[in-house]
This record gives structure tokens, C-alpha cells and sequence, in this order.
């Protein structure tokens, strides 16, 4: 393969960042090859700054309207979070957290779904959340940071200082996702 071949064919593997929410948080368009035998994608690349993996979870969401969150770390102890969705849809939401922001307790949401083959990198001072919007979707879930540290924090996601929309009804949520504090409390 000619050298010119060779470069052009890495520079199209690279993940493109498509968009940023509240300045911080990155939308990539992940790559995906397709031959006769199916598809391959790509989830981390050098395009994905300052994020190393230290933890992937694959979440699997036999019903439509499973919900997480809204989950957070504090500031002392933050941890960054990219996302993606490898089967299926999900509405997939960011939080702006950082007291001092003008877009403190902002919200924007965004599909995931093996379709539109996009990840969210979610910075500390952000808030996650979550809900499937078919069944049998899968999340493929990165943190950067292993379990062992891996504390976060709940928001309840009927906080009306938040005044989170979800597009279909909750099927299924944890019980501490149902107990979660209010901002205020």
C-alpha cells in the first residue's frame, strides 16, 4: 500500500467532534467500518482529549423507558464519562452542575442509538442521566476512573429547579434513583 494510502485511511479511523454542550461537554461521531461481514466501530481514538479508560461497562436495557440517573461526582473527586450506544436508541442527557456556571441547572439531551453511531464525553461538574427508548438497547458506558473510586451522587430527575422531559414513560429505575435528593435538600 502506497504511503499516501496508508496516511489517508488513518486520518479517516479518527472519531470527529461534531458539536459541544455548556462549552464542555464533547459530541463525537464515532468511525464505523462496514465490509461484507458487518460492522466495526471504534470507541476511543487520540481524537477523545484527556480521557483514558480505566473502567467499560456494557449496560443491557431489556425495556423500553429503563432510566438512570441523574447521577454526579463532586468536584473533589471527579471522574468523566463517555458514552455510547452499541444496540438500540437512548435519550441520553447532560446536566450543567458547576455552581458557578451561567448554565447551572441546564439541561440538553441528545440521541444515542447504533444508527447515529455518536458518544458523549461528560466532564466533571455534570450530571448523567439516562432512559432507553426501545427495547433490548445496550449502553456501552466508560469511565475514567475505576469502580473502587467510582462514587456518585444522585439528583432526583423530578427536581423541578432541573424540570428534566423524558420523551417516553420510566418502565424501569433503581430504588435509589427514586429516593434521590432534590437539589435543594
Amino acid at each position: 500500500m502506497p504511503a499516501t494510502a496508508k496516511r489517508a485511511d488513518c486520518l479517516i479511523r479518527k472519531h470527529m467532534m461534531i458539536t459541544e454542550i455548556f462549552g464542555k461537554v464533547k459530541i463525537y461521531k464515532l468511525h464505523t467500518r462496514l465490509d461484507n461481514r458487518g460492522s466495526l466501530e471504534y470507541v476511543f481514538d487520540d481524537n477523545i482529549v484527556d480521557f483514558k479508560a480505566r473502567e467499560t461497562r456494557i449496560y443491557s436495557m431489556p425495556k423500553e423507558g429503563t432510566f438512570f440517573g441523574i447521577h454526579y461526582r463532586e468536584e473533589c473527586s471527579p471522574m468523566a464519562k463517555f458514552v455510547t450506544v452499541i444496540k438500540g436508541r437512548g435519550m441520553d442527557y447532560v446536566i450543567d452542575l458547576r455552581k458557578e456556571s451561567p448554565n447551572y441547572l441546564q439541561w440538553e439531551s441528545f440521541e444515542l442509538s447504533e444508527e447515529n453511531a455518536l458518544a458523549a464525553l461528560i466532564p466533571a461538574g455534570f450530571g448523567h442521566a439516562f432512559i432507553s427508548l426501545q427495547n433490548d438497547t445496550m449502553q456501552l458506558y466508560s469511565v475514567d476512573r475505576s469502580g473502587d473510586d467510582a462514587h456518585s451522587k444522585q439528583i432526583n430527575y423530578k427536581d423541578p429547579k432541573i424540570g428534566l422531559k423524558l420523551p417516553v414513560p420510566i418502565s424501569e429505575i433503581s430504588d435509589y434513583d427514586l429516593r434521590a435528593p432534590f437539589v435543594s435538600e
